[in-house]
């Protein structure tokens, strides 16, 4: 009885070893990207927005996706340094399943984001929050400002500041939370 028992036990213990690993591993990554996840795991706030086409987007129509989402304006010297490597990313690990939505919150000035937009050939998602009531519901302070959120609608961590977000660490953080396979509430990083 205790020989069959032993392999149970030893796979029990290689799966816990597995599961710590790749919590280590996703910590490590967001430690190296300076991404602060939260204390408690939350759903995402959902919200409406208008992209640059004047159509409605809302963030549940990506459930499924792991999303950057990104808040900016064409007026932020950082913002604007972190989008050629926000484009990179999206490139790079769109066929994987990541959505990047930035929300711009350059008041009535739709112009100069779609400029802005074509000028920098950006091919991710571009929202509009001119009255800002996304920014609120989100509290960004500062500019940018970037959360990272799992296929199950969850806030996995945040972002304040410019970041190079096509980076080997940033390409592995976004793949851990695509390819954890364990519940969100098990891999909380409190």
């Amino acid at each position: 009885m205790k020989l069959m028992n032993k392999p149970i036990w030893l796979l029990c213990l290689m799966f816990l070893i597995s599961a710590s690993t790749l919590c280590y591993a996703e910590h490590s990554s967001f430690e190296k990207m300076g991404v602060v996840p939260p204390k408690i795991s939350k759903p995402a706030p959902d919200f409406v927005a208008k992209d640059l086409k004047g159509q409605s987007v809302t963030l549940s129509d990506f459930r499924g996706k792991v999303i950057l989402l990104n808040f900016w304006a064409t007026w932020c010297a950082a913002c604007r340094e972190e989008m050629a490597s926000m484009q990179s990313l999206y490139s790079s690990l769109q066929g994987d399943g990541l959505e990047v939505l930035a929300v711009s919150i350059d008041r009535w000035n739709e112009d100069r984001v779609r400029k802005y937009v074509k000028d920098s050939n950006l091919t991710f998602g571009v929202l509009l929050d001119q009255n800002q009531k996304v920014r609120k519901q989100y509290h960004v302070m500062s500019l940018p400002t970037s959360y990272l959120i799992d296929g199950n609608g969850n806030i996995r961590g945040y972002a304040s500041g410019a970041r190079a977000w096509d980076s080997h660490d940033s390409k592995n953080l976004f793949l851990s939370l695509k390819n954890d396979g364990l519940p969100t509430d098990r891999l909380s990083l409190r």
